[in-house]
């Protein structure tokens, strides 16, 4: 697994709300993609975790909004695994618009691997753990690289 992932995002009109900005959920559904496919690039196959009954599953979401992004904006939301104990990690994430250096929100999230059919934590296996990279310092902003 790479140390970091980037995700390309265009922000489209269904994703603005009332306000005229990006809905607040949108913003934490973004994470969700990039985590996927973060560890899907690393050799994470969800559908095996499925038909085997272990998976990810959230345990805290942390969000710190600091600009809006608005219908049309390019974005890239970057995350990376900050750390790994027993049975979670905790991955990060920057969602920023390169165009003007805006960093639009940080948020942390706290991940479990769990038994799905009994709803039970699990500790993370030695062969999970190897395929997790912890990015530590945190990678830099993309206009910083």
């Amino acid at each position: 697994m790479d140390l970091y992932y980037d995700l390309m995002h265009q922000v489209e009109a269904d994703e603005i709300d009332a306000q005229q900005h990006v809905h607040n959920l949108r913003y934490l559904q973004w994470t969700l993609w990039a985590a996927g496919q973060h560890t899907r690039v690393g050799g994470w196959d969800a559908e095996a975790g499925l038909r085997e009954g272990v998976g990810w599953v959230v345990r805290k979401h942390d969000i710190t909004y600091r600009a809006a992004a608005i219908a049309g904006d390019e974005l890239i939301i970057r995350t990376w695994v900050s750390e790994i104990a027993r049975f979670a990690s905790k991955r990060k994430y920057v969602i920023c618009r390169p165009r003007d250096q805006a960093v639009l929100a940080r948020v942390e999230t706290r991940w479990v691997y769990v038994d799905l059919n009994r709803h039970k934590v699990l500790a993370i296996p030695d062969q999970l753990t190897a395929q997790l990279k912890v990015c530590d310092p945190a990678p830099p902003l993309p206009w910083e690289e």
